[in-house]
């Protein structure tokens, strides 16, 4: 169980981002990306065993030019290298509120750290301008749900969802 309260409508909107990622990512990879249905908590969130690729969806409620770099736990990444350990193939799937971008992490991926986000956790920052546009003749670079814009403020800050 997390540290900390658990957000059921950032999670709805995150599991929405998700649900209409999947059959994007299927036809992407040519694979059959299943979730583990029995764990809301799981850290990554598509497995194709056969292929031995994995993908994590985040959701952003940014643009992608807004910020320099998003965010991503530690763990998520740290999760990512054990896999890859064992065989998989991971990525990260940023779904931005203008398009969505993706990245292949490898065994000696290294990004900047800070501690940041809506619980002050360990975070690394990926440089937007290195993530490939993400777009498999689906009309993905679409946003898959209506999700408000973040306000404009005049503190910096990144907000993370799921």
């Amino acid at each position: 169980m997390p540290k900390f309260a658990f957000n059921k409508q950032l999670w709805e909107v995150g599991r929405k981002i998700e649900d209409d990622a999947l059959p994007k990512l299927n036809k992407y990879f040519n694979c059959d990306f299943h979730r583990n249905e029995e764990d809301i908590w799981e850290i990554l969130d598509f497995r194709d065993e056969k292929n031995k690729t994995i993908v994590e969806v985040k959701g952003r409620r940014t643009p992608s030019t807004q910020y320099e770099d998003t965010i991503i736990t530690a763990l998520k990444v740290m999760a990512g290298q054990q896999e890859i350990d064992e065989g998989y193939r991971v990525y990260f799937l940023f779904v931005f509120t203008d398009c969505s971008k993706i990245m292949e992490l490898k065994a000696d991926s290294q990004f900047k750290c800070k501690f940041t986000g809506t619980n002050c956790v360990k975070h690394y920052l990926i440089p937007v301008a290195s993530l490939e546009d993400f777009d498999p003749d689906t009309g993905f670079d679409e946003p898959f749900v209506s999700v408000e814009p973040e306000e404009e403020s005049d503190t910096e800050s990144m907000i993370e969802i799921n």
